[in-house]
């Protein structure tokens, strides 16, 4: 099992893609009280008795644990422990890939709409399986809330604009957002610590620094990743940063396997918070899957604390193996 690194702050609500059987699971099979379960789901003592009472009058429990999701549950009891995660979210694989996105897309629409509430702040990235989610979010209004942008924007684009998916997660909730107002990638080093300085930047980094949720995603190193397909880091640069040890991107920065910024001077020109200014969100969650992520979430995985991981049937199962 990987070991967290000490953080102050409470832990994140245990979750999962089906919450009854994995209180089934937690009870039945991993022998936890019903009052350690309902510590790490966040209820009482008297709801977990009664998910219990009715996985068993509905044939959920018998001798065994007895529902088609029981698997799923299975493998996210797996990848808590392997990654020291707070939980785990595993949906199916879908039986074409081109759906996959929307899958944990889905998935990350009802993590959302079940955790932000009136006060607080939501950091977030961009990218494809982020912006999936935007169509299976429902539009409630929240108090005194936000969202703020972990990523700058791209002067010409669709959907790909990082700042775009921030932007329509707070019209969903009917609350302010704040976005980095400059490049994803600027030409020097020098203008981006400038624009650092801004005092209208700052704020921005400051608030995303404060956030009560980062939620990210990550790219694996191809010519169809989003950052090398629609130009925002030329593809002439990957094979350099592949030989810099780069295996993933997380907000544009580039990552080697041990979860460490590569030293190369794309790193050095992206406009978007810190990861280390991100892992210190009290709860970090990471959503991504698909056999070609599996070696990218592994890095992401080191890269930043994360506290829940939003993923795939197939890729949890790989990820769970060393």
């Amino acid at each position: 099992m990987l070991e967290k690194k000490g953080r102050s702050g409470k832990r994140a609500k245990l979750v999962s893609s089906d919450i009854a059987v994995k209180t089934a699971w937690l009870y039945y099979v991993e022998g936890m009280t019903q009052e350690q379960i309902a510590e790490r789901l966040g209820v009482n003592r008297v709801k977990v008795m009664r998910t219990l009472a009715a996985c068993t009058a509905d044939g959920v429990v018998v001798t065994s644990i007895n529902a088609q999701t029981s698997r799923q549950v299975e493998l996210e009891r797996a990848l808590e422990t392997r990654w020291g995660l707070d939980a785990a979210v595993v949906v199916p694989t879908p039986s074409g890939e081109e759906h996959l996105e929307k899958s944990i897309g889905h998935a990350v629409a009802l993590y959302l709409g079940e955790e932000m509430q009136d006060g607080m702040t939501l950091a977030i990235g961009g990218g494809a399986t982020l912006h999936a989610s935007l169509g299976f979010m429902a539009r409630r209004a929240l108090k005194d809330a936000s969202v703020v942008a972990l990523v700058g924007s791209l002067p010409h684009s669709q959907w790909i604009n990082p700042s775009i998916v921030a932007a329509k997660v707070a019209d969903i909730f009917g609350v302010d957002s704040y976005q980095i107002t400059a490049p994803v990638v600027v030409n020097d080093p020098a203008l981006r610590d400038l624009l650092w300085k801004q005092p209208e930047l700052t704020d921005v980094r400051n608030r995303a620094a404060a956030a009560d949720i980062a939620l990210l995603t990550v790219g694996e190193m191809s010519p169809t990743a989003t950052v090398f397909r629609y130009g925002i880091v030329p593809q002439d640069a990957m094979r350099d940063l592949e030989r810099k040890g780069a295996v993933a991107n997380m907000l544009c920065y580039f990552i080697d396997a041990d979860g460490g910024l590569v030293d190369h001077e794309v790193n050095d020109r992206v406009m978007a918070i810190d990861l280390d200014v991100v892992s210190a969100v009290p709860n970090v969650v990471l959503a991504a899957g698909g056999r070609q992520k599996v070696a990218p979430i592994r890095a992401a995985l080191k890269a930043v604390e994360a506290n829940v991981l939003i993923t795939d049937s197939e890729t949890a199962m790989a990820l769970t193996k060393d």
